[in-house]
């Protein structure tokens, strides 16, 4: 009979257990399946009168493009958030009108705070206000100049909102 060691039998061990932890999250997740989000963007720009709105929206594995949507008119997209509890679901957009030479922030859905599943959201001159859950400012705001590229940014009251997206240089 063969005697094994006892380093060689904890490492079979540890092993065994990684090996089952990633097959419990695996399917678990299968179970869990976060609903599908719908968000709906509002265009109320009112600078001083109705204009259009460019938007452009992005996660981390996804670029929705640019998008310009006149005064009033929406865009609607839609997701599945992650199943997997260690990559999060983060849309941001920013937002561009002829009035002002900025380039406007919002993150439209964190998975880590956001529980709306059809989300809509009515971007004004000041931020963002979201279903009736109130309205907020731009979580960061950054200066064009003439070939709309960014010349400087500007993070503001991100102590309470969280860290704005993207990261600004």
């Amino acid at each position: 009979m063969e005697v094994t060691s006892p380093i060689t039998l904890k490492f079979s061990i540890f092993l065994i257990m990684v090996l089952f932890a990633f097959e419990v999250r695996e399917t678990l997740s299968a179970f869990f399946v976060p609903s599908r989000v719908t968000v709906t963007i509002v265009n109320n720009i009112q600078a001083p009168t109705a204009t259009e709105m460019t938007l452009d929206c992005k996660s981390k594995d996804n670029d929705l493009g640019n998008h310009t949507i006149l005064w009033g008119s929406s865009y609607v997209f839609s997701f599945k958030p992650s199943a997997d509890p260690f990559r999060v679901t983060l849309f941001y957009c920013s937002f561009i009108w002829p009035q002002d030479p900025r380039r406007h922030y919002l993150n439209i859905w964190d998975q880590n705070h956001d529980k709306c599943t059809d989300c809509l959201w009515q971007v004004n001159v000041n931020g963002g206000c979201l279903n009736n859950y109130g309205c907020g400012p731009f979580t960061g705001i950054q200066l064009m100049d003439a070939n709309n590229t960014s010349k400087w940014s500007q993070r503001k009251g991100l102590d309470e909102l969280g860290d704005a997206h993207p990261s600004t240089p």
